[in-house]
């Protein structure tokens, strides 16, 4: 079986390899070429891909690049799935990963997946939809999909979710979170740097994982080994709102 996740952007991106990988059983086996060249890559501006492997199937993840290419990358995969004419080529499970981050997220992604996929059935945030298709030679078949909007309860990001995973299961690291918000919150009073409500949520995110790392063991310099420092997959509430994943 072939599955695939769609989201939006770097921080997404490598979150969910790592923890597909830790908290799922997913295999990075590919050399550094076959990186570089993954099953699927969309021709769009920005996107990264990178596939994963348990037993006989595959996961691939997607970077769209940015909350715009979204519905554009979907639509990618949906034309791919209709061009294959062997059901173990198309992707079975198709999951759209994306930020909760203004009014009207879940109306309006769910009105963008099922205008793509020429679907009259109310596509709801995480719930799997089941989507039905032709092929080019008109031979009927189905995906599933599955809509992701992080948080579930608030608006924010991914970053404003993790964070609010540690502070319900840890208190101690949940005071130095609440500091770290309260000092971006502060810093840059007049917006010079902080011009966009995302940039505010990575700056509190990063301003945490500043003090989280371990310094003793060595210098982390880039992005996806801070970001891959903790243990995301123990945290109770992050295994609870991803546990559809599972299913993939």
């Amino acid at each position: 079986m072939k599955s695939i996740i769609i989201c939006e952007g770097e921080t997404d991106f490598i979150f969910l390899q790592h923890f597909m990988i830790k908290a799922n059983g997913w295999e990075d086996r590919g050399k550094s070429e076959d990186r570089k060249n993954p099953s699927f890559k969309p021709d769009v501006k920005d996107s990264e891909s990178r596939d994963f492997f348990k037993g006989t199937d595959m996961l691939t993840i997607i970077s769209s690049g940015g909350c715009g290419n979204i519905k554009t990358v979907f639509e990618k995969v949906v034309r791919k799935n209709q061009n294959e004419i062997f059901d173990e080529e198309r992707y079975s499970k198709i999951v759209v990963l994306t930020d909760n981050d203004e009014d009207g997220v879940e109306e309006k992604f769910g009105s963008d997946l099922a205008s793509v996929s020429e679907t009259s059935a109310k596509i709801l945030n995480n719930t799997w939809t089941d989507l039905s298709f032709e092929d080019m030679t008109g031979t009927p078949f189905s995906s599933k999909l599955l809509l992701l909007i992080i948080p579930f309860d608030e608006h924010g990001a991914l970053e404003t979710f993790l964070l609010n995973a540690v502070s319900k299961q840890n208190s101690y690291d949940a005071e130095i979170i609440k500091k770290a918000k309260d000092f971006v919150g502060s810093a840059d009073p007049e917006k010079r740097y902080l011009t966009h409500r995302g940039f505010k949520t990575k700056a509190e995110l990063y301003a945490y994982f500043s003090i989280r790392i371990d310094y003793s063991k060595r210098q982390v310099k880039q992005r996806k080994e801070i970001l891959t420092k903790i243990p995301w997959e123990e945290y109770e509430n992050i295994q609870e709102s991803f546990k559809e994943l599972r299913k993939l």
